[in-house]
C-alpha cells in the first residue's frame, strides 16, 4: 500500500507542533520546583553556611587555646623557672594578670562544650549565656592590660626577646597578651552571623539572641575598662566595637 493510501491515524509527523510530545520548544512538560521546595533548598543552604561558621569557631577556639599555652607554658613557665630582673620582681604579676584562669577554663571546659556544638548546634546559644558570669574574667584582664603593656614596653626589646629566643616563639609576648581582647570580641562577631542563618532556617532563635547579647555587653565593659587605663595615661591598644 502506497504511503499516501495509509489511514492519516498512522502516520506521526514530527515536525507537527500539535504534538506536545514532540515540540521542543514546550515547557509545559519540564518539572519546575515548587515554592515550598524552594524554601527547603533556602533553609537547607542557610544550615550549611551556619555550620560553616560553628566549625570556624570551633577551630579558631582551638587557635586560640594553643596561643595561651605559648604565655602560660611558655613565658610564664620559663619565667616561674629562671626568675626576673631585679627591677622586674612584683611587676610579672601585672604583665598577665589572669592569663592563666582564662588559659585553663578554655583548655579544659569551654573548648571541649564548643566542640560538641558541632554535633548539636542548638546548645550554642544556652552555652554563652550560661557561662555569662565566668566570661566576666575578661573583664578584669582588660582591667589590667594597660598596666600590663606598660611594663611589657619597657621589656620588650631585652628580657622577653630572650625568652622568645629560648622558646622559639614566632610571635612577640605582645602579639599574644592581646589574643583574649581579640577573641572577647570575636564570639561577638561569630554569634551575630550564626544567628543570622539560623533565623534564614527559620529556626528558634531565643537563646541565640541572648547569647548575642551577652557578648556585646562584655567587650563593651572590657573597652570601657581599656578606656580608663588611657585616661590614666597608659598607651593602650584600642578595641574597635
Amino acid at each position: 500500500m502506497a504511503l499516501e493510501d495509509r489511514p492519516s491515524s498512522l502516520l506521526v509527523d514530527q515536525g507537527d507542533s500539535s504534538s506536545p510530545s514532540f515540540n521542543p520548544s514546550d515547557n509545559s512538560l519540564l518539572s519546575s520546583s515548587s515554592p515550598i521546595d524552594e524554601m527547603e533548598e533556602r533553609k537547607s543552604s542557610s544550615l550549611k553556611r551556619r555550620h560553616y561558621v560553628l566549625q570556624e569557631l570551633v577551630e579558631t577556639e582551638r587557635d586560640y587555646v594553643r596561643d595561651l599555652g605559648y604565655v602560660v607554658e611558655g613565658y610564664m613557665a620559663l619565667m616561674k623557672e629562671d626568675g626576673v630582673p631585679d627591677d622586674m620582681k612584683g611587676k610579672d604579676k601585672i604583665v598577665f594578670g589572669n592569663i592563666h584562669q582564662i588559659y585553663d577554663w578554655h583548655r579544659d571546659f569551654f573548648l571541649g562544650e564548643l566542640e560538641k556544638c558541632l554535633e548539636d548546634p542548638e546548645k550554642l546559644g544556652s552555652l554563652f549565656v550560661k557561662h555569662e558570669r565566668r566570661l566576666h574574667m575578661y573583664i578584669v584582664y582588660c582591667q589590667n592590660k594597660p598596666k600590663s603593656e606598660h611594663i611589657v614596653s619597657e621589656y620588650i626589646d631585652t628580657f622577653f626577646e630572650d625568652l622568645k629566643q629560648r622558646l622559639g616563639h614566632r610571635l612577640q609576648l605582645t602579639d599574644l597578651l592581646i589574643k583574649p581582647v581579640q577573641r572577647i570580641m570575636k564570639y561577638q562577631l561569630l554569634l551575630k552571623d550564626f544567628l543570622k542563618y539560623s533565623k534564614k532556617a527559620s529556626l528558634d532563635t531565643t537563646e541565640l539572641e541572648r547569647a548575642v547579647e551577652v557578648m556585646c555587653v562584655v567587650p563593651k565593659r572590657c573597652n570601657d575598662m581599656m578606656n580608663v587605663g588611657r585616661l590614666q595615661g597608659f598607651d593602650v591598644m584600642p578595641i574597635f566595637l
